[in-house]
């Protein structure tokens, strides 16, 4: 393990797992005196039909992540720490991975399992894929 970690990317995705990895985040980033990036990413794998619907359904999930992430970041202690704020579109995991090499993150946090009953099944693929492809350290967060 680092002895201090400097850059620190949290993943949230409205879940109470997420939740409690934010938390942990603003905890590890203040004992650090680090920096903290939050991602929000929405996941449109299962959009199917017209475009323009897609379109406006895709627009709907960014603006209600918007929302999330003001609401959770206003009822927190992150006006004490530095940090910034990115929410995208496409493949979470993926995006996640991209995110921290980007910005050269020298540790992920995120919550065990997601926001869906089938994502929970799964025991949290994306937590799975981001520890096992990540060139940094991963803080899995159970809730």
């Amino acid at each position: 393990m680092k002895e201090s970690y400097h850059k620190i990317l949290v993943a949230m995705d409205g879940s109470t797992a997420s939740t409690n990895a934010f938390n942990e985040a603003l905890n590890v980033a203040e004992r650090n005196g680090a920096k903290l990036f939050i991602i929000t990413v929405v996941d449109y794998k299962f959009s199917i039909g017209d475009p323009a619907f897609i379109n406006d359904a895709l627009k709907f999930h960014l603006n209600n992540a918007e929302i999330e992430l003001e609401q959770l970041t206003a009822n927190s202690a992150l006006n004490q720490l530095d940090y910034e704020t990115k929410i995208d579109s496409g493949n979470p995991k993926r995006k996640i991975i991209d995110y921290a090499l980007e910005i050269q993150a020298d540790l992920i946090i995120l919550g065990a399992t997601g926001r869906g009953a089938v994502e929970q099944a799964l025991v949290g693929s994306t937590a799975e894929y981001v520890i096992n492809h990540a060139h940094c350290n991963v803080m899995v967060v159970k809730s």
